[in-house]
């Protein structure tokens, strides 16, 4: 057993060690104080047309607020920011850089950034896309705005981005060739083949997105989850790491073949157990997957509880109360972000119909999912955390 751990210590800090291929991926170190994205140290525009933006503490007022926008940096203290579609005047900017090495032949890379909506932006878009390519690209004549050409990298099953708080990641799983030492990042689709939500009618702005935290990492072994979930009778969720790029075929637990897909939907009646079988790098790991199917409440009883139950102050700064109608209620409450992570679980017993809950999170918006442990009933609030 000692062994074992001592394998499995290595393991992890190998996997938490690995070389991220992006110089400057949080776009931290910059040349000089401005507004412009190509003043990040090894980022440069690939297009004559666009303008990618710089967003960094030492201009005034740009982060995390101008008066236009409102958002935080992933990481560090500073962010990008570009145009990934426009209908009216179709607009592009992309951010591209060398990576620190070329990739090798048929090695896997996880890449990856974050993305956040800008809150004044009219439309959110699909399409947010990793290009890799061989050698440096870029397009001149004023007015050329879209780049041509055909990602290697999008979120799987490719939605609309609309989070104006969170950052939202994109990532995907891909094997080398061996050439490949740019990346480039935007939308690559030009609008007819661009999905839009019209996010605020009122705004005269296209989509544009806050752009943080690339990394293109060579791994070997898998370093996602297949995580168990609970539903209510009649709702479906979607199991697996839902990573683009990975192979996993996906059984029931009679071993018959639903489909191959880094992630699957499922709609189960009764507590269900899945098979996936993940090929990667050519070897083959099963994982079990439990969808635990529990009945729905009353709608007066729920309704009753969502009502009565309240959090305060919201936004917060650090700690919270629940305000509860029931003396000396037994609640369990989990704390997630808006990715399903679990932060804390706390049982806890209401006084003078409330209880307080110190939470130490940093900055964004969580789930808060409170169960009375007598009656069975559960209620989900929305709490934002601004530090």
């Amino acid at each position: 057993m000692r062994y074992c751990n001592i394998i499995i210590y290595l393991l992890l800090f190998t996997i938490t060690k690995a070389q991220n291929l992006v110089n400057n991926p949080s776009f931290e170190s910059i040349s000089t104080c401005g507004t412009q994205a190509t003043l990040a140290v090894n980022w440069q525009n690939p297009t004559q047309s666009g303008t990618p933006d710089l967003f960094n503490t030492c201009s005034p007022n740009r982060v995390p607020s101008n008066g236009y926008y409102y958002q935080w940096p992933r990481t560090g203290i500073s962010f990008t920011g570009i145009w990934c579609t426009d209908p009216v005047a179709a607009v592009r900017e992309y951010l591209h850089c060398q990576l620190t090495n070329t990739l090798v032949a048929n090695n896997f890379y996880y890449m990856k950034f974050y993305a956040a909506l800008y809150n004044s932006s009219k439309y959110a878009c699909n399409n947010l896309a990793i290009y890799l390519s061989s050698n440096s690209i870029y397009q001149s004549g004023a007015g050329n705005f879209l780049l041509s050409y055909i990602p290697q990298i999008k979120k799987f099953n490719n939605p609309i981005i609309a989070d104006t708080l969170n950052w939202v990641e994109i990532s995907g799983i891909y094997q080398a060739n061996g050439n490949e030492n740019h990346i480039t990042i935007g939308n690559f689709n030009n609008d007819l083949t661009t999905d839009t939500l019209c996010f605020n009618s009122n705004n005269i702005y296209g989509a544009y997105y806050f752009i943080d935290d690339v990394s293109v990492v060579n791994i070997t072994i898998p370093q996602w989850q297949y995580r168990d979930t609970t539903i209510y009778l009649g709702d479906s969720v979607l199991i697996g790491p839902a990573i683009t790029g990975l192979n996993v075929d996906w059984f029931d637990m009679s071993s018959t073949f639903i489909k191959n897909a880094p992630g699957i939907y499922v709609k189960p009646t009764v507590t269900t157990s899945y098979k996936a079988t993940e090929t990667f790098n050519s070897v083959v790991y099963n994982h079990t997957v439990t969808v635990t199917v529990l009945m729905p409440v009353k709608v007066n009883e729920y309704d009753k509880l969502q009502k009565s139950v309240k959090l305060f102050p919201n936004p917060t700064t650090n700690s919270f109360t629940i305000s509860y109608l029931t003396e000396s209620s037994k609640l369990k409450v989990d704390i997630t972000d808006m990715q399903g992570k679990l932060y804390s679980t706390e049982l806890i017993t209401t006084t003078n119909n409330k209880a307080t809950i110190n939470s130490n999170l940093t900055n964004g918006v969580y789930f808060v999912s409170i169960t009375d442990t007598v009656s069975g009933l559960k209620t989900i609030k929305k709490l934002i955390v601004q530090k």
